[in-house]
């Protein structure tokens, strides 16, 4: 298998609500950016360096559970994240 190929299966792997950074850390290593966006903590990484770059990034919730992703997408490409767990939370 192509790393590419590796590569998007692991970001398949990600499910919302449930993975967590520590799972991310080990799967992708140390983050390209650790932030805020639109008032919630971003992580991401390079997961491609072709022409354009593509990036992985995720929203995590206060206790460092995924709850929004951006993948396999062009930078130029606007993202907004929104919690898709909130209502889902107990």
């Amino acid at each position: 298998m192509s790393r590419a190929a590796e590569t998007r299966v692991a970001v398949r792997s990600i499910v919302l609500c449930t993975t967590t950074e520590s799972d991310l850390r080990r799967q992708f290593g140390v983050p390209t950016r650790d932030g805020i966006l639109h008032g919630g903590r971003i992580l991401s990484w390079i997961i491609g360096e072709s022409d354009p770059v593509k990036y992985l990034a995720v929203m995590l919730d206060e206790r460092g559970v995924v709850v929004d992703l951006y993948w396999d997408i062009p930078t130029e490409i606007p993202w907004i994240p929104k919690d898709q767990c909130s209502s889902v939370r107990p």
